[in-house]
């Protein structure tokens, strides 16, 4: 079990901490990099997961992106996924069981989509973290 899952005190904790309070828009998870897809075609075949059907969890602040700051340490990549293989989460919200994600993936994919205001970034709906 991971230390600091759902302990609220760890959210200004990088990489380990869980997700920060507040309202999230659910994204199209994007690949980035040179090697970004070589890279994740290894960790998926090593963790058991396919990233490409993940969601990206952007926190409505200041700035819309993939970062955010809790009490100045900053934090982000948050995803919203299955658990995988080992069963780690890196401040992620994480689905339990495939299936279970699966169907929550394609009842997200059938909404009717929105951009989020002012940008071009479509967005599937929002989830609030307290």
């Amino acid at each position: 079990m991971t230390p600091h899952k759902d302990d609220p005190g760890a959210v200004g904790l990088a990489n380990v901490g869980p997700l920060p309070q507040g309202r999230y828009y659910i994204i199209d998870r994007q690949r980035g990099g040179r090697l970004g897809p070589l890279r994740e075609w290894i960790q998926d075949a090593v963790t058991g997961v396919d990233r490409s059907e993940w969601f990206t969890l952007y926190r409505v602040d200041d700035v819309i992106d993939d970062y955010t700051f809790v009490n100045g340490v900053k934090r982000g990549n948050f995803r919203l996924h299955p658990n995988g293989r080992f069963g780690i989460s890196e401040g992620c919200i994480t689905v339990l069981s495939l299936e279970n994600f699966e169907r929550l993936r394609d009842f997200l994919l059938k909404q009717s989509s929105g951009f989020i205001s002012g940008t071009t970034i479509k967005y599937y709906g929002t989830v609030d973290v307290q």
